[in-house]
């Protein structure tokens, strides 16, 4: 049987119990002024890419990827033991954080935004779920070292970009050259209140 999904829930306990959720491994390398370096282990997420610009693309981009952890999907040919779902089988899974998003096209006409999920790590790409829905791709995130700036507020486009301009100053300053696009991570629902939420610019910067 399929999961019929209410999102209004699903964004209520999110932001009730968003402390509880599972987030992806990694080890704080250095605190500097106004940003953390981290290192992070691989990670396998769930991955769509939608229309829109910063501000209209999330709840669409939400909608496809919740669908696919909470049943639209298939269980992996061998049984998951996690779970005790047989193949063929739908799979419930977890909620995780973050929600990390960044831009991928931008021109005159349009404007592409990708999301992913994180996957809970008692998953590999042997055992995840197969998404029912093709606009949902399975990938790994390598392992990476970001240069990390955490904020609170709304997640408006002006408040990542002042963010963003901050952190790119920070590690201009400090020498740290950037290797990678930036990303906004998200680990609140739009449910709770500006000054408690924790949101993250990521930039991927060159390791040891």
């Amino acid at each position: 049987m399929r999961l019929r999904i209410s999102w209004g829930i699903v964004l209520a306990v999110w932001s009730a119990a968003v402390v509880a959720y599972e987030e992806p491994s990694f080890r704080v390398v250095e605190s500097l002024e106004g940003y953390e370096i981290r290192d992070y282990d691989a990670y396998m997420v769930a991955e769509t890419v939608v229309d829109g610009d910063f501000g209209s693309s999330g709840g669409a981009a939400f909608r496809i990827l919740a669908g696919y952890i909470f049943g639209k999907n298939s269980a992996a040919p061998t049984p998951l033991t996690a779970t005790g779902a047989d193949s063929g089988e739908s799979v419930k899974m977890s909620m995780t954080v973050p929600v990390t998003s960044h831009r991928v096209a931008k021109d005159a006409d349009s404007e592409r935004y990708a999301y992913w999920f994180v996957m809970e790590q008692q998953y590999d790409r042997e055992t995840l779920p197969v998404p029912d829905d093709s606009r949902v791709e399975i990938r790994e995130v390598p392992a990476r070292r970001v240069a990390v700036r955490r904020y609170s507020g709304r997640t408006t486009e002006a408040n990542y970009l002042e963010n963003l301009a901050a952190l790119r100053s920070a590690l201009q300053r400090d020498g740290i050259p950037v290797t990678g696009p930036p990303q906004a991570s998200v680990y609140n629902s739009p449910f709770t209140l500006p000054w408690r939420r924790r949101n993250e610019v990521m930039l991927e910067v060159a390791g040891d």
